[in-house]
């Protein structure tokens, strides 16, 4: 109950509780003195006729003592008058037959008395069911053995009852008017105090109800204060809400423009956000909304419903809706829900297919020409109507250039059957050490290669892969092909090219070092990519020799193709360094291998 009271009617109880404790408290004093004094006054008047009594028992014995018992029993009458001799026993009682007494000796009152001649205690008495106050000296009473008796004089304590009364009344009621003025007041002093934080707490909701309100400015500093640390506070979270409206917005509109279907759920799978892109692909009007709706009514398959039930991770899904529809979906787990991206592949991926069939068609198109005109030019040349050394230079070179044109067809068949069958068909255990040594012998072989010290670090043990031999050859060959027409055409004499195999526990890596011009920076992102070369920096100027930017791009994805990676960075001997990274393959239970 006293938490759900305001703070005003808290301070008020409080206030009267403190008051109500302190008059407690004052009184409890007051009440205190007042009875030790009446107390002391008491035991005062009881000394008097104590020794009065003493006097008259030394004197008349116990005859002195009844007598001015008598006149003592009229002055007062509910005072009570005890002899006790030294064994305990009552001989004398103003109140009740001495014969049904118990024995006095262990009262402390007696004890004292016969220890040092007199003692006063105050006590309950359970007999006559009252605080009593005893008086008790000792006293030598002719006719008495030893050590004489003890005359001892009590009386009730009921004054101290009634003076716990007379004070009680005359304090309630000085309570009562305390208390009135205190409440009287803490409602005045609250009301006054607490009305500038009523306005603040008004001001407060009406902000947080999407108002507009200021908090009030008064005279005192701390709440002047206060409410400009709140309209401070209050203009800044107005800021904040205005920014995040707008890039909430902006947001939206983004997401709402991107080619990608985007959904948005919560933990429930209740659709939070749909852009346009998404409702296309899941077959909903634009103007229709999902928002609320459940994930799994919006889902146009049950295997994208099935992804999430499982981890982050990306599918290509097939719809068998408008002639078979290939949608790439994408999960991603948030603070407040999972996030949904969709992809429609579908013209991407028939616009690849007509590529592919573009490419191998125009190939095997231009395939047949080409050996036509090999063919041709051969029998020419093998003819005896060329006798003319110029035509016969003429007849060379366009049997090389044959040679480059074929070359590059067949690269680019290469590189279309590396997208169609990327895992390859073909996978043998080969010697890597041999390939390398054969694609050394091959490349001596080339006019570029005449002046060009070609070496290979090979280790002691042999270094068994299983792939696809002529792919691996063919990457590998193109690596140092490249190396050795760069340095060729960049030195006259003195060119290094160096192929290094090294291996761990885990990885093979092939290096091919030259010492030629090197590739920059800039040319680094786009030497691997089709059709590019660094030219400007490892320039072929003097050498008529090249292709025409498919070898590196060849390679790296023979090699992506096996696992692994190809890199370039600067080599050792001054130019470029390819560095060919391919896994190692772990046999398992059944002796095959991945």
């Amino acid at each position: 109950m006293f938490k759900k009271m305001t703070l005003r009617k808290k301070t008020a109880l409080l206030l009267t509780l403190c008051v109500v404790l302190i008059g407690i408290g004052v009184w409890a004093f007051i009440y205190k003195n007042e009875r030790r004094e009446v107390i002391e006054e008491n035991r005062e008047t009881l000394s008097r006729y104590l020794d009065a009594f003493a006097a008259a028992g030394e004197r008349d014995g116990l005859k002195g003592i009844r007598d001015i018992q008598s006149l003592w029993g009229k002055i007062y009458p509910k005072g009570r008058l005890t002899v006790i001799n030294a064994i305990g026993e009552v001989v004398f009682d103003s109140k009740s037959d001495p014969n049904e007494m118990d024995n006095h000796y262990k009262r402390p009152e007696i004890i004292k008395a016969f220890e040092d001649g007199s003692g006063s205690e105050l006590r309950y008495s359970k007999t006559q069911s009252e605080w009593q106050n005893y008086m008790a000296k000792r006293v030598i009473i002719p006719g008495t053995p030893g050590q004489g008796m003890v005359i001892r004089l009590s009386y009730p304590l009921e004054e101290l009852n009634s003076l716990a009364l007379s004070m009680a009344k005359p304090f309630l009621y000085s309570l009562e008017i305390m208390l009135f003025f205190v409440l009287l007041g803490s409602y005045l002093m609250l009301h006054f105090v607490t009305k500038p934080l009523d306005l603040l707490s008004e001001s407060a909701q009406t902000i947080a109800a999407g108002g507009t309100a200021r908090f009030p400015i008064t005279n005192d500093p701390q709440i002047q204060n206060l409410s400009n640390a709140l309209n401070s506070m209050s203009d800044s979270l107005k800021l904040s809400v205005r920014e995040a409206q707008e890039r909430k917005e902006e947001l939206s509109l983004l997401v709402g423009a991107l080619p990608v279907g985007v959904i948005l759920i919560d933990e429930a799978r209740k659709i939070r956000y749909m852009n346009s892109a998404a409702s296309k692909i899941c077959g909903r009007a634009g103007n229709e909304p999902a928002r609320g709706l459940s994930i799994e009514v919006i889902l146009p398959s049950n295997e994208m419903c099935s992804m999430l039930d499982e981890g982050d991770g990306r599918r290509m899904i097939s719809l068998s809706r408008s002639g078979g529809s290939k949608i790439e979906m994408s999960t991603l787990t948030l603070t407040r829900g999972r996030m949904i991206v969709l992809e429609d592949l579908t013209d991407k991926i028939k616009l690849d297919e007509a590529r592919r069939e573009f490419f191998i068609d125009a190939g095997h198109e231009f395939q047949t020409p080409l050996t036509v005109i090999r063919t041709g030019l051969e029998l020419l040349k093998s003819g005896d109507s060329l006798t003319d050394i110029e035509d016969i230079k003429a007849v060379d070179s366009m049997i090389r250039q044959q040679e480059r044109i074929s070359g590059l067809v067949e690269d680019l068949l290469l590189l279309v059957k590396l997208d169609v069958d990327p895992q390859g068909n073909k996978i043998e255990e080969v010697d890597l050490k041999e390939i390398v040594r054969d694609i050394i012998s091959d490349v001596k072989e080339l006019p570029a290669s005449r002046k060009i010290e070609i070496k290979a670090i090979l280790p002691e043990d042999d270094i068994t892969i299983r792939t696809v031999y002529g792919d691996l050859r063919r990457a590998l060959f193109n690596l140092v092909e490249n190396g050795v027409k760069y340095v060729s055409s960049s030195r006259e004499t003195a060119g290094r090219v160096e192929i290094t195999v090294k291996e761990d526990d885990h990885h093979i890596y092939i290096l091919v070092d030259d010492n030629g011009p090197g590739v920059t920076e800039e040319d680094r992102d786009i030497i691997f990519e089709r059709f590019r070369r660094g030219d400007s920096h490892r320039a072929r100027s003097r050498s008529s020799a090249g292709g025409y930017g498919l070898g590196l791009s060849i390679s790296r994805k023979i090699s992506e193709r096996e696992g692994g990676s190809l890199e370039l960075c600067r080599s050792s001997l001054g130019g470029a360094s390819f560095i060919m990274t391919l896994p190692k393959a772990e046999p398992i239970s059944n002796g095959e291998i991945y």
